[in-house]
This record gives structure tokens, sequence and C-alpha cells, in this order.
């Protein structure tokens, strides 16, 4: 697990509307010179991206961009989240940077995640 922990202060899930799930492919196919093609798993654990929003108040929004900021070095280090799927702690990276856009006071900010 990272020793990094996704903050209190804010949601720890998803908004459920837009929420996307690809798991990556694990799978290594190889042609052979005669008969069935060959295939194996690649890893013996392999990694899955999501895609999600949530929605963050402004005091929210500036706890959030330090802790991107700050604790995961502009996303490069992996942190503790909660699995939208299994409700269980896992540990994500981010895949690219956040969006955010500001409706009404409100920050809906979009996290492009990997789970590890």
């Amino acid at each position: 697990m990272a020793e990094i922990f996704w903050p209190d202060a804010l949601p720890a899930d998803f908004l459920a509307e837009g929420l996307t799930i690809q798991p990556q492919s694990n799978v290594i196919r190889t042609t052979m010179d005669a008969g069935a093609r060959k295939t194996r798993r690649r890893y013996t654990a392999n990694t899955t991206k999501y895609s999600g929003k949530q929605r963050f108040n402004e005091d929210e929004f500036i706890v959030f961009k330090q802790f991107y900021k700050t604790e995961l070095a502009d996303g490069v280090f992996r942190f503790n989240y909660k699995d939208p799927i299994t409700n269980e702690m896992a540990e994500f990276r981010f895949t690219e940077d956040y969006t955010a856009a500001e409706v009404g006071g409100i920050w809906e900010v979009t996290l492009p995640l990997e789970r590890l």
C-alpha cells in the first residue's frame, strides 16, 4: 500500500453518473508458424483505469489542489483511495492531470486514475 492517503477532508466517492472502468489487457498472443496462436498472461496482476467525477465546494477544491500539487507531486506519487466498485482501500495513481470546471460555486473535477 502507498504511504499517502486520500484526504479525510474530501469526499471519497465518485459521482454515479459518468464513471467509466477500463481493465487493461493482461494477455499476450503469439502467432505460431503452424496451428493456433499461443496465449498467456503477461503479469500476475494488472491495472484498471477509472475515470469519474467528484464535486467539491471552494474549500474542498483548495484542499484537493494542495493534495495534488504537494502530496502527490503533481500526480506522480501513488495514494490509497476507496475503490468505487468494491469499496475497499486500494492503491491508485493519476494517469494524467485532472480537469475541473466551476458551476455555480461548485467545482466538478474529473479524476483519471489507475488502480494498481
